[in-house]
């Protein structure tokens, strides 16, 4: 009996460990950028400012890509509760376009339509107001 015990608590200790220690690994997304040109899709995980965010293509940070989001129309401000409101736990659909080092521009669409057409919606400025 004592030792069905121990093992519950040390399966208890592991998972008090990852609940701890999972909010500084989703600080980061490390996935190695795509090519130019490449279409990636997945659910946003992490919104690093206004204008970058993670792309998941597993379920850990090691598999969420950085994209820095390109407008392809007029810039929006950088406006990281906006960004969080309209993309959080949605899947993009991104083009990478270019940039260098560890972070690629991309452009998005949501369900089909433009990240940018999403952002300028009322509602979704309005969610961003009330995003915590």
């Amino acid at each position: 009996m004592a030792r069905g015990w121990a093992k519950w608590g040390g399966a208890a200790g592991a998972l008090a460990a990852l609940f701890f220690v999972t909010p500084v690994l989703a600080q980061t997304c490390r996935a190695p950028t795509p090519p130019v040109g490449q279409v990636v899709s997945g659910p946003v995980m992490h919104v690093l400012d206004g204008q970058t965010l993670c792309v998941a293509l597993g379920p850990t940070p090691d598999r969420w890509i950085p994209l820095r989001i390109s407008p392809s129309v007029t810039p929006l401000p950088a406006d990281r509760e906006r960004l969080m409101a309209a993309t959080f736990s949605r899947s993009l659909r991104c083009e990478i376009l270019g940039g260098a080092g560890a972070v690629r521009r991309a452009t998005c669409t949501l369900d089909g339509r433009s990240l940018d057409a999403v952002l300028s919606e009322p509602a979704t400025i309005t969610q961003a107001a009330t995003w915590r």
